[in-house]
């Protein structure tokens, strides 16, 4: 038979709470660092390199920033042509958008001082299928027109996620790839303070760890 140990002092209790405790606040800290570190891991800082073809991707729609900012990026010699990859609408989209925006993204485009000569824009498989071959259409592009250096504007964090989808697509086949990500009213520093940007984070970070995982 086990000897008797005899009751516990209250010191001892007292310190198995203590140590709970400390381990609980420690690995609570831990996860709200991660939390709000995450961002950065989403984000791939990148500059604004010159190359052969700036590209925008449109999915069902395309904000108007980004095609003002392909524009500068365009007149200020960063690349030859603007490749726009639109996957349209389908008649079961939220956005209530069932025409064809084609005519509407290269005026817009042009209006912003773009040579309509050099907007090519490639319309895909309705969304989100067409999207989900953004990165092997523009490889089939750059291997018909012999383009070289890729300029890719992104959504700012979903940049370090499309600098690794469109590289693991386009860097074997001896493609240089750029990956910039613009900046947005959500931001690192305010990202916490809304709805919005909660989801537009963790939505991104789920997607970046899925494309993680074994096998993907």
């Amino acid at each position: 038979m086990s000897a008797n140990q005899g009751p516990v002092s209250v010191q001892e209790v007292l310190y198995k709470a203590r140590l709970f405790f400390s381990g609980f606040f420690l690995s609570l800290i831990l996860l709200l660092g991660i939390v709000f570190l995450s961002p950065f891991f989403l984000i791939k800082d990148s500059p604004f390199p010159k190359s052969d073809a700036l590209v925008l991707e449109a999915k069902e729609t395309i904000p108007k920033d980004i095609l003002k900012n392909a524009a500068d990026g365009f007149k200020k010699g960063y690349a030859g042509i603007v490749i726009v990859l639109y996957s349209p609408a389908n008649s079961n989209s939220n956005l209530g958008i069932s025409q064809d925006l084609t005519s509407e993204i290269q005026s817009s485009l042009v209006t912003l001082g773009v040579e309509e000569s050099k907007i090519l824009i490639y319309k895909l498989e309705p969304y989100p299928a067409g999207a989900k071959n953004f990165s092997k259409s523009l490889l089939k592009i750059c291997l018909d027109r012999q383009l070289k250096k890729i300029l890719v504007l992104s959504k700012r964090f979903e940049s370090s996620l499309n600098q690794k989808l469109y590289q693991s697509v386009l860097g074997p086949a001896g493609l240089i790839i750029h990956v910039v990500p613009l900046s947005d009213k959500t931001s690192i520093s305010n990202w916490f303070l809304t709805e919005e940007g909660f989801e537009l984070v963790f939505s991104n970070l789920a997607r970046t760890l899925y494309q993680i995982l074994p096998g993907k």
